[in-house]
């Protein structure tokens, strides 16, 4: 577990850094502090994060986008992680949930510096975190969560048939066993919380449940899924899912 501390002023971000860090420790977390505060910098190393991480975000960072954009676009790439907006803006809060950002807690700045009065609530806001880990570590069931517009769809993995590209658009059509969704996310948006060895996602338009695969002509270039329906690949891409199976052999 990583954990990021989003502030762009020097001072209040160091002085966060230790007071986090010394009730990180107080409670037994296992964790990593990054340090990279940026927004850029911060989806880059959470791209290549497993997650979940828990970030301590500034609503009204000044840079190319505040801490609630910031925490919407984590949310594509770690929708099981922790977000704790600290900022004087008490005012945004309203904001922060139209957004579908689904914070864990608040922490105002009007006691920055008070350790007497800002340490309880840090503390308490991490015994929160520290209880749905616990929770979030016993479920044995992987979800997808995609944000697109006022939609926030989570859905179990293992009742994803397959996701397919939708040419011409930035967007992926999640198909269930009897359900599809049309999401306004690009597919490899999607893929990179297909990870959990079940998901075959090597062609460029498609990411296959392999375990909803009932048969495969690899000379057709056809795969017929669990849910009926029939895809059809060419002798190129197909090689591609042959050339697995024969890994796993």
């Amino acid at each position: 577990m990583k954990v990021f501390i989003s502030d762009d002023q020097e001072p209040q971000r160091l002085w966060l850094n230790d007071i986090i860090t010394a009730q990180l420790d107080e409670l037994q977390f296992n964790y990593e502090l990054a340090s990279v505060w940026q927004p850029a910098d911060v989806l880059a190393a959470v791209k290549k994060s497993s997650g979940p991480n828990i970030y301590f975000l500034d609503i009204v960072l000044q840079r190319e986008i505040n801490g609630i954009q910031l925490a919407s676009r984590i949310r594509d790439y770690d929708p099981d992680g922790f977000i704790v907006y600290v900022t004087v803006r008490d005012d945004m809060m309203p904001e922060t949930l139209s957004a579908m950002t689904t914070p864990t807690g608040f922490i105002s700045k009007a006691n920055m510096f008070d350790r007497e009065h800002f340490i309880p609530q840090v503390h308490q806001v991490l015994q929160v975190i520290k209880k749905r880990l616990v929770k979030l570590q016993t479920s044995p069931e992987p979800t997808l969560m995609i944000r697109s517009g006022a939609l926030l769809l989570t859905l179990k993995l293992d009742d994803i048939v397959y996701c397919e590209k939708v040419h011409g658009l930035r967007t992926t059509r999640i198909v269930t066993g009897d359900q599809a969704y049309v999401v306004h996310k690009n597919l490899n948006t999607v893929k990179a919380q297909l990870t959990n060895g079940r998901f075959f996602n090597d062609f460029q338009s498609y990411a296959l449940n392999l375990e909803k695969v009932v048969t495969v002509d690899f000379n057709k270039g056809n795969v017929n899924m669990m849910n009926g329906d029939h895809l059809s690949f060419s002798r190129g891409t197909i090689k591609k899912l042959r050339t697995y199976y024969q890994t796993q052999e």
